[in-house]
């Protein structure tokens, strides 16, 4: 009778293993597969395997770069924060309704030579705050359009 209950009590122990084991697998692959990692655009030009492959890169939109077409903007360039810059098509897709010079975006779409040919554009909110203008030391101070509305 000891025995059979040790049997029982092993198959069931074994039984829990799979079951977790099982349950871990699935959970790591659906959450491998909405995890949200984007590039920097010098990250993204210096690797050119990248190319022909879906890629997110962010940067701000460059203030003057912003081809328009029927209202609607279908190329631009973004840059990063060590001065590095890529061009961006955007012939499809919703546009969000904060894109405009200097947005913080993320753009989603294919790698081709110099740029990504975007089927989606997500506006990235700042990590900080100010009323004003931003302080020297900020990393948003040389992001900022540095002219006062109005002039």
């Amino acid at each position: 009778m000891t025995n059979l209950l040790a049997n029982r009590r092993a198959r069931l122990v074994v039984l829990l293993v799979v079951a977790t084991a099982a349950i871990s697998v699935l959970a790591f692959r659906a959450a491998g597969a909405s995890v949200s990692y984007y590039l920097t655009p010098a990250e993204y030009m210096a690797d050119a395997t990248l190319e022909g492959t879906r890629v997110r890169v962010a940067g701000r939109v460059v203030a003057g770069t912003v081809e328009e077409r029927a209202g609607r903007p279908v190329a631009f360039d973004i840059f990063g924060d060590q001065d590095d810059r890529i061009s961006v098509t955007f012939e499809e897709g919703v546009v969000p309704n904060l894109f405009g010079p200097y947005a913080l975006v993320v753009v989603e779409g294919t790698g081709i030579a110099g740029g990504v040919d975007a089927d989606a554009i997500i506006i990235k909110h700042e990590d900080e705050f100010f009323s004003n203008t931003p302080p020297g030391d900020s990393i948003s101070s040389h992001f900022v359009d540095p002219t006062p509305e109005g002039e």
